[in-house]
């Protein structure tokens, strides 16, 4: 078993924030203060991002609507935390089923 940190353990939300803020998903879970500062900086990021959105600039708004889709598709995208450890599970029960069907020699 590796040591090395498995980014897929977190949801994207929690990604998108380690990686706006510099830190990584493990640090932001380890430390409340952490986690609480990467929101507080999340929520001025996307706070900007909706102003942006509402801009008289058609290329500023166009910009920010392209930004805003693609964080859009990366969170709605990519399966959960749980819908991961879920497949997980049912691979090894479908695994340990075939294993038991299987006529022994």
């Amino acid at each position: 078993m590796s040591d090395e940190p498995d980014d897929t353990a977190y949801g994207p939300g929690t990604r998108w924030v380690a990686q706006r803020t510099g830190r990584t998903p493990e640090e932001l879970t380890a430390s409340p203060a952490a986690a609480v500062a990467a929101v507080g900086d999340a929520v001025r990021e996307v706070a900007a991002l909706a102003a942006r959105l509402e801009s008289e600039d058609p290329e500023v708004r166009a910009a920010a609507q392209a930004e805003a889709d693609a964080l859009r598709r990366q969170v709605e995208t990519e399966p959960t935390p749980g819908e991961r450890f879920g497949s997980r599970v049912a691979q090894v029960l479908r695994d340990a089923a075939e294993r038991l069907d299987r006529p022994r020699s």
